[in-house]
């Protein structure tokens, strides 16, 4: 399937596929740096600066914040004595696969949980190389992708036991799949993509447009009459369906896990909504915090810091003329991570939709870009780390 130059992109980005592990280590390594520097700076101010929770996250160091849930359900699952009620907001897919590794580190659940994300996110960062090499044909690009992963302040929690290294890694092996070709791999992984975290249901939106464009395509003309339509079977037709279902139905399963602790197949929607205060659009949201800025409450700078990031990430995609799927999961991924009266975690929300950092990689085309970013992407990575560990915002 697809144009013979987009098969010519994909064989040369398969020949040259063993050139994507160099930068993604590098990447990789400068935001572990990075962040042990935060975890260093966060130390010495520590007595110095009022944090809001005393020295709780420091203490719990990369288990903090989110990854104490996924600790604990890794360790008793939804009914687990230890496990809180509003744990179920926290879906099944990365502290299942906690479960599955715990026994190779001798039942330490901690490190089973660090080690698969930070083994995941180098494997993100490996396939996002492959990813914007085949859909750009340029290796330059596709190297900053794998490289500049590192440097993007949101992107810290992949140290974490967080599960955005493995909602990542699927999100990019989801989008791969559709640009080969391949709505089967993609159903896979869009299925554990939907168990995995609530947003992954917004994949079903790119491989709706995908699977529009092959339908187009294949719209030829003196078809076999036993076709389900033009040059497509029926096999086709449900295997490219699949893809497109498949988030939601990971989605539907993941509640129904999770439901078990409550009965109430939402009860985990109506956790993260109440969380979230509800939602307001975007703008007026951006705003807000605007007005709230102006009269010294700074509490939104680092989410309105990304909001405005990414955003100006999507204007470089869109005139990079990035896949129309790209810009669909891009466009819904910013909106539906910005529209809350409570903006925290804007950042981490958008970082795992790959082709934002494709962007990022796209528009850093000149060394001096290059250098500023990186630079400004370490220092803002180190200083962002510490103020998370301090307690004065959340990841």
């Amino acid at each position: 399937m697809g144009s013979p130059s987009r098969q010519l992109t994909r064989h040369a980005g398969t020949a040259s596929g063993s050139g994507a592990l160099l930068p993604a280590l590098a990447g990789w390594l400068i935001a572990r740096v990075a962040v042990a520097l935060g975890f260093a700076v966060a130390h010495g101010l520590s007595g110095t600066v009022a944090m809001p929770e005393g020295r709780l996250h420091l203490d719990q160091g990369l288990m903090t914040w989110d990854g104490t849930f996924y600790r604990v359900i890794t360790s008793g699952w939804y009914s687990g004595p230890e496990v809180p009620a509003e744990a179920v907001r926290f879906f099944p897919g990365y502290p299942a696969a906690g479960r599955l590794v715990e026994f190779v580190f001798l039942g330490n659940t901690d490190l089973a949980l660090l080690v698969l994300a930070n083994g995941a996110a180098l494997a993100a960062a490996v396939l996002l190389w492959h990813l914007a090499i085949e859909a750009t044909g340029d290796r330059s690009v596709a190297d900053r992708s794998a490289w500049m992963l590192g440097v993007i302040p949101a992107a810290n929690v992949m140290v974490f036991a967080y599960s955005e290294s493995l909602m990542l890694l699927v999100t990019a092996a989801f989008l791969l799949a559709l640009l080969r070709g391949h709505p089967g791999w993609a159903a896979a992984a869009g299925l554990f993509a939907g168990v995995l975290r609530p947003s992954g249901v917004l994949l079903a939106l790119p491989a709706a447009v995908e699977a529009w464009s092959w339908y187009r395509r294949t719209a030829t003309p003196g078809a076999d009459p036993h076709d389900a339509g033009g040059g497509r079977t029926r096999r086709d037709l449900l295997v490219w369906a699949s893809a497109v279902a498949a988030p939601a139905v990971g989605l539907l399963a993941a509640l129904l896990i999770v439901s078990r602790r409550t009965g109430d197949l939402l009860e985990a929607y109506r956790i993260q909504r109440q969380l979230r205060d509800g939602f307001r659009d975007p703008l007026t949201r951006l705003a807000q915090a605007g007005i709230d800025f102006a009269g010294g409450h700074l509490h939104d700078v680092y989410n309105v810091a990304f909001a405005l990031g990414f955003a100006a990430l999507f204007v470089v995609a869109w005139r990079h003329r990035q896949r129309a799927s790209w810009l669909v999961l891009m466009a819904v991924t910013w909106f539906v991570a910005v529209g809350g009266n409570n903006m925290d975690s804007v950042g981490r929300y958008c970082v795992v939709a790959a082709p934002f950092t494709i962007a990022l990689a796209q528009f850093a085309r000149t060394r001096n870009r290059q250098v500023v970013l990186a630079t400004v992407g370490v220092a803002a990575t180190v200083w962002f780390t510490a103020e998370v560990l301090l307690g004065r915002i959340i990841p």
